[in-house]
């Protein structure tokens, strides 16, 4: 009997779960945060009577290997992103069409067993409008 040469693949895609590498990176994870700031309002005996939800925002955190240093793999913090495979759509009633994505930080890590990896944070801010 000859040896098996091809993988072999039962069941269909998930595409609701797949997740998409970005420019010259490989991604491993990825998530969302969705957040607002909250102010409270209370009445005279320190009940809360009103609470108001603004500001919303999107915190963005993947990992990835770096597969060459261009692209997203040589991107400093502060930069603006204009787009991300995994955050193409909207998503619970964000846009990333909508205000500014940019860069918070990124963590460098260097192994011997593995490729560089690293950690990236970004804030959409569905507000902030860049010319």
């Amino acid at each position: 009997m000859a040896a098996p040469s091809t993988v072999n693949i039962h069941g269909s895609a998930d595409s609701l779960n797949d997740i998409n590498d970005e420019s010259n990176l490989d991604v491993q994870d990825f998530k969302l945060k969705y957040s607002r700031e909250t102010r409270d309002r209370k009445n005279r005996h320190g009940n809360l009577r009103r609470r108001e939800y603004f500001n919303p925002m999107v915190a963005i955190s993947f990992t990835a290997f770096i597969v060459t240093a261009s692209g997203f793999g040589d991107q400093h913090p502060g930069t603006r992103v204009v787009s991300l495979v995994n955050y193409a759509a909207e998503k619970r009633g964000f846009d990333p069409a909508v205000g500014t994505m940019m860069i918070d930080d990124i963590e460098d890590s260097f192994s011997l067993e593995e490729d560089i990896k690293a950690a990236y944070n970004i804030t959409h801010a569905p507000f902030v409008i860049t010319a």
